[in-house]
């Protein structure tokens, strides 16, 4: 049942924050920075996209603060003015938030300080109602993955700077693990790699594209190769170097390795109850890391379930937070469980 008033989701990540209205999609994604300047963090430059734009070519000394850190809120303020500046610019309006219901994801895995750090800076924004949602369980919902029965079925959130992990069964979370590591450990493998194997220095911008252009969780049968620019580690200069796939497949498989081994940890300690009912329901993905080429296939290979992935995984988790917030009875249900809390 749908209720009257507007409703959004918001993904606040640490990459990228995504705004969502329900049955329309994702709205708009930016980079989740805010550039201040640095002998006074309350003088907001620029938010967003434009932020990490403008880095280092302001008149005024300058510096890029990320509000979210490890899939947590570091800087209440400063959260609080990233959502409501990307919820205007999204909305095309100003105080898009003010009397809106707001979801927004929080880990699974957050501590009390952080919960109430995120229901503070939701406060912030003027929002009317406010719920926190677990990543994950938006995920699902917002994938279409059934898990109100009693029956387990695993979903995987890969963020840039967290991956999520849990078991899900009868509307709640059963299990659950997290790790510090996301696309963003992806990225910097690639700069690692390039400087000791290639002895060039790059930017973790460059690295990201070499991921999205070259990389894969399987060894590729077939060769690329591309030509990168960067700084040469012993002459200092500017230096260009032929890159292959194979290399951002080697520079990536010890975390892509890292995250099989952490799925393979929460099996294991998966409810007996509910660890047949995997081999059915399987595994899904969602999250900017499943679009990684043959993750779905390595971990299939590694655990033996079948792998899913929607149409549009990043999107998975603003459109479920959306979905959400427009529906009460779905709110009841995993306020029931305790996936959701309300501020």
């Amino acid at each position: 049942m749908a209720i009257a008033g507007l409703n959004l989701g918001i993904d606040l990540g640490s990459a990228n924050t995504a705004v969502c209205l329900p049955g329309q999609g994702v709205a708009l994604r930016e980079a989740s920075y805010v550039l201040t300047l640095e002998q006074n963090e309350n003088e907001v430059l620029a938010i967003g996209d434009d932020a990490k734009a403008l880095l280092g070519r302001t008149d005024e000394e300058a510096m890029l603060i990320a509000p979210i850190l490890d899939g947590a809120v570091a800087d209440i303020d400063l959260a609080a003015m990233l959502m409501s500046t990307l919820a205007e610019k999204a909305l095309g309006r100003r105080r898009a938030l003010d009397k809106a219901r707001v979801a927004v994801s929080v880990s699974p895995g957050a501590t009390k300080v952080e919960r109430a750090a995120l229901m503070r800076a939701l406060a912030l924004t003027g929002a009317r109602r406010t719920l926190a949602v677990k990543s994950t369980v938006a995920a699902a919902v917002g994938a279409g993955v059934e898990f109100q029965e009693p029956r387990g079925v695993m979903q995987i959130v890969l963020g840039g700077s967290t991956t999520e992990i849990s078991v899900l069964s009868m509307n709640g979370v059963v299990a659950a693990r997290s790790m510090r590591s996301g696309g963003n450990a992806m990225d910097e493998a690639i700069v690692r790699y390039l400087r000791r194997e290639k002895g060039i220095v790059t930017g973790v911008r460059t690295a990201e594209d070499l991921k999205l252009d070259l990389g894969g969780a399987l060894e590729p049968q077939e060769s690329t190769t591309v030509r990168v620019k960067g700084r040469g580690v012993g002459s200092g200069r500017p230096e260009t170097v032929e890159i292959t796939n194979r290399d951002i497949y080697l520079a990536l498989n010890a975390p892509v390795e890292a995250l099989v081994d952490a799925i393979k940890d929460a099996l294991a300690n998966t409810p007996a109850e509910l660890a047949g009912d995997l081999m059915d329901a399987g595994i899904h993905l969602s999250g900017g890391g499943a679009l990684l080429s043959g993750l779905d296939k390595r971990l299939h290979d590694a655990t033996n379930l079948p792998v899913f992935t929607s149409d549009l995984p990043q999107d998975d988790v603003a459109m479920g937070l959306a979905r959400i917030s427009a529906e009460e009875r779905t709110i009841a249900r995993l306020a029931a469980t305790g996936a959701l809390a309300e501020g």
